[in-house]
């Protein structure tokens, strides 16, 4: 806890944000996002005047209960209709190794050391997100008649995707773990920024030509990350040192 606020916060100083804004992720962590150009001396206005919207945010998040983490037991792939179950095997191998059959997936090595089991996963659910969801991109930039340039499957706290002004595309691979219509709406969004690399008028009118309920898939989206797994991004490393 900070000493002059009720609640844990960091800075993020941006070269891309016009404006300042407060953001918490689905795990209660609070970020300050700044403006480089703009004078650090009112960042405590901004603060103070958000004290209670941010302590409103923490409660809803019931992030006590969702610091109980531990190995999935199953992996829930919504935005492809696929459960995989997990079957873990404990060895003496160096590595962890991970096979597949059918929906059912492996896990053989040192069990007692949870974070290698960790990263794994964490690396084979980047693998799905860049069989799956490179090719729904190229699918649905087909049909808005855009071209991208280069795109990485990345898995993120705090956003689902982003593009930048050499049109490259970034993806969270915890869009898998979503309903379908809402990684559509995602995709959408970030192949808009080839034409907007803004959140003008403009480009909400685009989206909107093909994505008509992008207003409620915004609010959706929301909910729907506050549910993806604590493993996906907190480590076993970090909850040993609470």
């Amino acid at each position: 806890m900070n000493a002059d606020y009720p609640f844990t916060w960091q800075l993020r100083l941006s070269k891309r944000a016009k404006r300042p804004r407060l953001t918490i992720s689905n795990y209660g962590e609070v970020e300050l996002v700044w403006p480089h150009r703009m004078p650090k001396r009112y960042m405590q206005s901004m603060l103070t005047q958000h004290t209670a919207w941010v302590l409103k945010q923490l409660s809803t998040l019931n992030i006590q209960e969702r610091t109980n983490i531990d190995l999935p037991e199953i992996i829930d792939f919504v935005a492809l209709g696929q459960k995989w179950a997990l079957d873990y095997q404990p060895s003496s191998l160096s590595r962890i190794q991970l096979s597949e059959q059918g929906f059912m997936l492996t896990v053989t090595g040192d069990m007692d050391d949870k974070e290698q089991v960790r990263q794994a996963l964490l690396a084979w659910v980047k693998k799905k997100g860049r069989q799956y969801l490179k090719p729904w991109l190229a699918v649905v930039a087909q049909e808005m008649g855009l071209s991208y340039g280069t795109v990485a499957i990345r898995l993120q706290k705090r956003r689902w995707g982003s593009c930048s002004a050499k049109k490259n595309i970034n993806l969270n691979a915890g869009l898998l773990f979503l309903p379908d219509f809402l990684v559509r709406h995602v995709l959408i969004h970030e192949l808009t920024h080839l034409k907007h690399l803004n959140h003008s008028p403009a480009f909400w009118q685009d989206v909107k030509k093909f994505d008509a309920n992008y207003k409620e898939n915004r609010k959706l989206l929301q909910q729907y990350g506050l549910k993806l797994p604590m493993w996906l991004h907190q480590s076993f490393d970090d909850n040993l040192h609470k």
